[in-house]
């Protein structure tokens, strides 16, 4: 089924449809590469876009990417130095670059340690006179406007071959928080199910067996945020203070220009109180913050986590349409990255959406998933772990699937090593999400400090946070040694060490025994996680 979508749903304030191909196969280069217009039916041409600036990323390939590949696939690690020496792109290539920038009157405003984001800025008719195309305005059925070129965008012969992806030609391209999820306030909202609690810190430790000597120790866990931090990093204190838990050193680098925006507050007080929360020795949590959410904004900023090489693990809570993400550029210029990422022996946690196996930016009446299927990005990623959800019923645990979960068959991400022998309900066409899960109904969420309060919330953007901390304390017993998480978790730690989970729905897909498309491997037995790494 997942072969033949004519069209994806976008938009977090509306319903837009973005007309795609007949098949994934059917996507041009341009469209993978983001030099294509990307158009949403029902829009309205607004003419010319008027004289304003632009910020584009060219995205560079690795030099000896066939190598590359074979380093990941047979989980070696290597130094960012190894990278920049071996396999980064060439300083002729990026010479090539600010060359033909200069010739059109663009500006090179920055060039990434790796050599793999050269961002540009300039005029809209400088990059359209450089592109050969005109840049066009548009208002959506919904009600919101953008931009995106009037024709397919060409690059010059002098480093086109070279290029990954290039992102920003179109203004759609941007990866959402999602909602914030809390309890139902009354057992006819829940279906009649009385749910044991909510959960704190230790409550967690509990229920998912973590070990009381393997807590993280010497390791420092990461979080790709966006905006103005300050009450988050207020808030995790209280939070320690609240659950007796050690105050952690915070750290923050701001890639860009600083933001003031406070919107996704909750969401980063989730996710800082939860990955030292589930970790809770850990020697640091470094906050790397983004301008915005858009799609070069937050690939500049995972790409400086990358760069940087000094936290093996991060967590990512937001994401967007893997269909949106591959004609936007962005998925094969952040799959670029995140390669980087794993050959290096880091890993990034991602959560794989709060709407079942349908595109994570259309959310139906009442909080039921409804729209096409699709897949979440970043977490369809082979060079990240997509982090799905359950609901806990009760000790033991006692688990199912949480029903809005995200999981699915990817569409353009080819099926990793690791994976091949997931075994299960796995069909070993493409990639499958999520690979690992954990709570995320926020029927039995967290308790999470907010501007200074307590609520509970829940949501897959829970759980990948929760496993980054796991994982860290996997990564702690083990001198940091383990590498990048695919191979570890698939390969190497037992089923054993998993809670099965075999019940519960998220849209097309069911759980069954072994792994499947709803929670892969399962949950984890901490416990067992750490030792079977």
């Amino acid at each position: 089924m997942h072969r033949s979508l004519r069209a994806i749903f976008l938009g977090a304030a509306g319903v837009a449809a973005l007309v795609l191909p007949a098949s994934a196969g059917a996507v041009t280069t341009a469209q993978q590469l983001g030099l294509a217009p990307i158009l949403t039916s029902g829009s309205t041409d607004l003419g010319a876009l008027p004289a304003r600036s632009l910020n584009v990323t060219v995205v560079l390939a690795p030099r000896n990417k066939a190598a590359l590949d074979q380093v990941v696939a047979s989980h070696q690690r290597i130094s960012s130095a190894t990278f920049n020496s071996t396999y980064a792109p060439a300083t002729s290539t990026v010479s090539a670059v600010r060359s033909w920038a200069s010739a059109n009157g663009l500006s090179v405003s920055s060039v990434s340690a790796n050599r793999t984001l050269v961002r540009l800025s300039g005029s809209s008719s400088a990059f359209g006179k450089a592109l050969g195309v005109t840049f066009e305005r548009y208002k959506a059925s919904n009600g919101s406007s953008y931009y995106t070129p009037n024709g397919s965008a060409h690059l010059p012969s002098s480093f086109s071959g070279d290029v990954a992806g290039v992102v920003g030609l179109s203004s759609i391209g941007r990866l959402s928080l999602p909602p914030k999820r809390t309890p139902a306030n009354s057992t006819q909202a829940t279906g009649g199910i009385n749910y044991p609690a909510e959960y704190g810190p230790q409550d967690f430790w509990s229920l998912y067996n973590a070990p009381s000597s393997a807590t993280g120790s010497g390791q420092q866990v990461a979080v790709i945020a966006e905006g103005d931090l300050a009450i988050p990093k207020q808030d995790l204190v209280k939070f320690e203070q609240q659950f007796g838990l050690p105050q952690v050193p915070v750290t923050q680098t701001t890639v860009g220009t600083p933001s003031t925006d406070t919107s996704g507050n909750d969401e980063w007080d989730l996710d800082t109180q939860y990955s030292t929360g589930f970790a809770p020795d850990v020697t640091g949590l470094h906050l790397y913050v983004g301008a915005s959410l858009s799609n070069d904004d937050i690939l500049a900023t995972i790409n400086r986590w990358v760069t940087d090489n000094s936290v093996k693990q991060a967590s990512f809570s937001a994401g967007e349409c893997e269909l949106l993400a591959q004609v936007a550029g962005f998925q094969t210029s952040l799959d670029t990255v995140l390669e980087q990422a794993a050959a290096q022996g880091q890993t990034l946690f991602t959560s794989s959406g709060d709407t079942g196996s349908f595109c994570p930016a259309v959310i139906g009446v009442n909080g039921v998933p409804a729209g096409l299927p699709g897949t979440s990005y970043p977490a369809a990623s082979p060079f990240a772990m997509g982090v799905g959800g359950t609901t806990v019923l009760g000790s033991g645990p006692t688990e199912i699937a949480w029903y809005a979960g995200g999981g699915g068959i990817t569409f353009f991400e080819n099926v990793p090593a690791y994976q091949s022998s997931a075994g299960g309900s796995f069909t070993g066409v493409d990639r499958g999400v999520p690979d690992v899960a954990l709570d995320a109904d926020p029927n039995s969420g967290y308790r999470v400090i907010v501007n200074g309060t307590e609520e509970v919330i829940g949501g897959t953007s829970a759980s990948a946070p929760s496993w980054q901390g796991i994982w860290a304390r996997a990564q702690g017993a083990h001198g940091g040694s383990l590498g990048f998480a695919g191979p570890v978790l698939y390969d190497t730690v037992p089923a054993s060490a998993f809670n099965d989970i075999t019940l519960g729905t998220i849209g097309f897909y069911v759980a069954t025994p072994g792994w499947d498309y709803t929670t892969g491997r399962g949950t984890p037995n901490i416990s067992a996680v750490v030792s079977g790494a």
